[in-house]
């Protein structure tokens, strides 16, 4: 009796997080921790104070006897309405989703490509068509904007731009962005 073995099945990694920026909830919590630390600071004066290790008055019980006894101002309900507005702009940092900085590119492992890199690509594509003198290039996730010094105002040279750009683009990304191609005559 003869037994055939089967094919071993292909697995591919499971593919890995997109880039993201960082969290605006992180700034909030630095902003907090540095507030913590200056409590903290206060805190270890007025011990010392306390201690008689320095001279003059807590800075704690000078802030709580000032606000012992007060009343209501006509500043507090603004002030009470900024403290809540700055609360909830706290809260929706912490929970909005981080923006995405890089585009997918088609690869069996995770692969990504920066913003930045991808106008480099769009601008080294303008440059090798002929007649290109020099471009520039920009680049978010949906658009590029290539930006070229040409020697001549023809519009099958614009096409010819549009072109390389866009089959260096393709190539590196699952989502074609839009293409934006300005031609200027002349070197600038």
């Amino acid at each position: 009796m003869t037994t055939t073995r089967e094919p071993a099945a292909v697995t591919r990694p499971a593919p890995g997080r997109p880039p993201v920026a960082a969290p605006a909830a992180g700034y909030v919590g630095a902003l907090i921790a540095l507030l913590i630390l200056a409590l903290g600071a206060v805190a270890l004066r007025d011990a010392a104070v306390h201690f008689g290790w320095l001279t003059g008055t807590a800075w704690i019980d000078t802030a709580v006897s000032g606000l012992d006894g007060l009343t209501y101002q006509g500043w507090m309900l603004p002030a009470g309405i900024v403290a809540i507005l700055v609360g909830l702009w706290w809260v929706s940092a912490a929970i909005r989703p981080r923006r995405r900085t890089a585009l997918e590119v088609p690869a069996t492992t995770s692969v990504w490509i920066a913003k930045g890199d991808l106008a480099r690509l769009a601008s080294a594509a303008a440059d090798s068509v002929p007649g290109v003198l020099d471009s520039r290039a920009s680049a978010s996730l949906r658009t590029v904007k290539v930006t070229a010094n040409v020697t001549a105002g023809d519009p099958a040279l614009k096409a010819a731009i549009t072109t390389a750009v866009a089959d260096a683009v393709g190539g590196f990304t699952t989502t074609t962005p839009r293409i934006t191609v300005r031609t200027r005559t002349g070197a600038n």
